[in-house]
């Protein structure tokens, strides 16, 4: 009987296509023409309408364009879902174990789906499986009503947390990510929300780095393929969300590490699978391949004497505080340059491990950070019968 009903909801879906519902158009993925279109692609002139990558653990933006526009989000939307639940189950309120029954209005949504029955149970483990890899957006409004009682409630959480983590462009209307008009991100808010959802609860990477799971034993079981083609094809791809509706076309959220450089990677409003792909592919490459952390390893430095007027000593030594780190583009690794800013010459008393001044590293006329330097010792202003001394042997030319 499923079976039967899965094929009606099926063709249902084909015939809703066009009036903006989340189809799954996974099925024109070819992995040959995403690598052609890479190699063809420019980095400033990317298929989709808005882009952003950066850098995961400083935020550091590398590229974008129209990352501040509003735009359908679709099933990106579902990030935040997920965000809300690794909330919940941080705070105790879930747990992996816990057991969500459909309801009748969980069951009513098309599109991504896994054919949820009224009343039928599954773990949240299970449900977050189907909402990863399959978007299904049954599952997602299931886990929103065992949260918060109904979706409405679970949307306002929502938004809370899109507020707290200063998403100023997006507002969101359902969990789902179905609705167009009215409920919109950012490439660059989604970029903050993949950011805080993966900084936070890395755990979410054992679901999206998945490429298969079964969902429901049976005659009736689901195959749950991830659809972020990237787990299979993109070294290092770990997540993590696909969204699709024909008002927000092709969207993509990924994520990936190599050697432990992790970066971020959104675009909105590609005209087809392939080109999400393409893009996040190219971005990623770019991110890999042009940048890297570049470490100053000044710290402990000498940063030479200076003279000291009227102490018991005529100078102090002085070191850099600690080593400088930046992110940039390899290309530019040698091209940094030291703007040391230390006066001619410090009245005493001086204290020990003063700030006494800062270099700044420089970059093509721009200041990317600046450390102190301070004194290696301290000398307490010297007494009167000294200083006279001192005076006298200067008008003999014995010390100045």
């Amino acid at each position: 009987m499923k079976k039967i009903i899965a094929l009606l909801l099926s063709i249902a879906l084909i015939l809703t296509m066009f009036s903006g519902i989340a189809v799954a158009q996974d099925e024109d993925f070819d992995i040959k023409i995403v690598n052609q279109m890479v190699l063809a692609a420019d980095i400033n002139v990317l298929q989709s309408k808005s882009f952003i990558l950066l850098e995961a653990s400083t935020g550091q933006v590398l590229h974008e364009k129209n990352s501040e526009i509003r735009y359908p989000m679709a099933s990106l939307t579902k990030i935040m879902t997920t965000y809300i639940v690794m909330q919940e189950l941080a705070k105790g309120n879930i747990t992996y174990d816990t057991v969500i029954t459909a309801s009748e209005y969980a069951c009513s949504f098309g599109g991504s789906q896994v054919w949820l029955e009224v009343g039928e149970q599954f773990t949240l483990n299970e449900m977050l499986n189907a909402i990863e890899l399959h978007s299904a957006n049954d599952a997602a409004v299931a886990v929103a009503e065992a949260i918060s009682g109904n979706e409405a409630s679970f949307v306002s959480l929502m938004n809370a947390a899109a507020k707290e983590l200063g998403m100023e462009d997006t507002h969101y209307l359902d969990c789902t990510g179905l609705t167009d008009e009215g409920h919109y991100s950012t490439t660059e808010d989604t970029a903050v929300l993949a950011k805080a959802l993966t900084e936070t609860y890395p755990e979410i990477f054992k679901y999206t780095t998945k490429i298969y799971e079964a969902f429901r034993e049976g005659e009736d079981q689901v195959d749950l393929y991830n659809r972020n083609k990237l787990i299979q094809y993109y070294k290092g791809a770990t997540g993590l969300k696909t969204g699709f509706t024909t008002l927000a076309g092709h969207c993509l959220a990924a994520t990936a590490q190599r050697d432990g450089f992790s970066l971020i990677s959104v675009v909105m409003g590609a005209s087809n699978t392939n080109a999400r792909f393409a893009d996040s592919t190219k971005l990623l490459d770019y991110g890999f391949l042009e940048f890297d952390f570049f470490t100053i390893d000044d710290g402990g430095k000498d940063a030479g004497a200076i003279p000291v007027t009227k102490g018991i000593e005529l100078e102090v030594g002085s070191y850099v505080e600690k080593d400088s780190e930046f992110l940039l583009k390899k290309s530019d690794f040698d091209s940094i340059e030291r703007v040391v800013e230390i006066p001619e010459s410090l009245e005493a008393p001086v204290e020990k491990d003063k700030v006494i001044g800062t270099i700044k590293y420089v970059l093509n006329g721009e200041e990317l950070g600046s450390v102190s330097i301070l004194t290696d010792m301290g000398t307490e202003k010297a007494g009167f019968f000294k200083l006279l001394w001192r005076k006298i042997l200067s008008w003999f030319g014995v010390v100045k």
